[in-house]
């Protein structure tokens, strides 16, 4: 009977440890938001991480925050992946969460069905969608910035410097995102326009891509051809070709006689260097409106590390929190203080900025 009572408690005892190291194991289900897993991957779209454009500036934002928090580029901390054509965005995801990074970035709104795709199909990861609103799933980010605001800002520098009275406009598709571009710019140089108490006129024009910079060089260059003498181009890496076609035209003229290009998403300044007419170094970018993808990404992989991943949100980026801004670049005084004063009515709330 004593041994009997003996091998019971022994078999009670067991099972209590049992119980207890089980306890003790960690639960490989539970999500990757948890602090301190943050290994991060950047999926660009086709046109990569040098496109002097937006998925430059989401890298650029990235590698400051691996450097800044001591995480090895690479497969064990960050990284980034690029698709060889848009049929393989959901291959590239794919193959980044294979590599087991708990967080993917996709950049640009194109990217924005594979990502949603990827998570549902993955809800114990992080996703985010640079430059577009997404639905409320709770693995789910988007990043979305207020493309209008700096669209009008530029509208105003263009109406303010253009001596032809005829500015233009390059796109890159046509989309929600790009209507905001569209309606911002019009609104800009139409108020503008206004209060100088002039006729300029806006044309437009849509590349089709984000990757084709011949085409939009044969845009602009018509532009330039019918008298236009500034063009905002929001085109990705084929607004390289609206440049193209500007320093064409620049470098056979003095330098008092240039054509003006106004950059998007990144500092475009260095694409406007060149030669006028009898070898005088200059430049043509007037402006450009930035899109501080490097620092919406800097501050959701922060978040994340300290496990408050934003799902369900998207996250707004615009001139009140710095998420859009316009650099003086090549503009005169007069102007870069006009542009100053809607930029903070447009804060305020004292204007309005259409969207589409």
């Amino acid at each position: 009977m004593k041994l009997n009572k003996k091998f019971n408690l022994l078999l009670i005892t067991s099972a209590i440890f049992l119980i207890a190291s089980a306890c003790s194991k960690p639960n490989h289900e539970e999500p990757t938001n948890k602090k301190g897993d943050n290994h991060i991957a950047l999926i660009s779209d086709i046109n990569g991480i040098k496109d002097n454009s937006l998925n430059q500036s989401a890298w650029n934002g990235l590698k400051d925050y691996g450097t800044k928090n001591d995480l090895p580029e690479g497969n064990k901390g960050y990284n980034y992946f690029v698709p060889k054509d848009p049929k393989y965005y959901q291959t590239t995801i794919n193959e980044a969460l294979d590599k087991n990074f708990s967080t993917i970035i996709g950049v640009g709104y194109t990217l924005k069905p594979n990502i949603i795709k990827a998570a549902k199909n993955n809800p114990k990861k992080n996703f985010v969608v640079i430059d577009a609103h997404t639905p409320k799933l709770k693995n789910l980010t988007g990043i979305s910035f207020k493309n209008q605001e700096g669209a009008y800002l530029a509208g105003v520098a263009a109406a303010y410097t253009t001596k032809s009275q005829t500015v233009g406009l390059v796109l890159g598709q046509n989309s929600k995102e790009m209507a905001s571009f569209k309606a911002g710019f019009i609104q800009g140089v139409r108020t503008t326009n206004h209060k100088l108490h002039k006729h300029i006129k806006v044309v437009s024009q849509t590349v089709g891509n984000f990757s084709d910079a011949n085409k939009a060089h044969d845009i602009a260059q018509e532009m330039y051809n019918k008298k236009a003498d500034v063009i905002f181009q929001a085109a990705g890496k084929s607004g390289q070709g609206v440049f193209k076609a500007a320093q064409e035209i620049n470098q056979a003229r003095p330098v008092g006689q240039k054509v003006w290009v106004i950059g998007s998403d990144e500092d475009q300044s260095k694409l406007g260097d060149y030669l006028a007419k009898g070898g005088q170094p200059s430049n043509f970018t007037l402006t450009s409106v930035i899109k501080s993808a490097d620092l919406a990404v800097e501050d959701i992989a922060t978040q994340t590390a300290s496990g408050k991943f934003p799902g369900g949100k998207t996250l707004k980026y615009g001139l009140k929190n710095k998420g859009i801004s316009l650099v003086q670049g090549n503009l005169s005084y007069h102007t870069w203080i006009k542009v100053q004063k809607a930029k903070q009515k447009i804060i305020d709330g004292k204007i309005k900025v259409d969207t589409n």
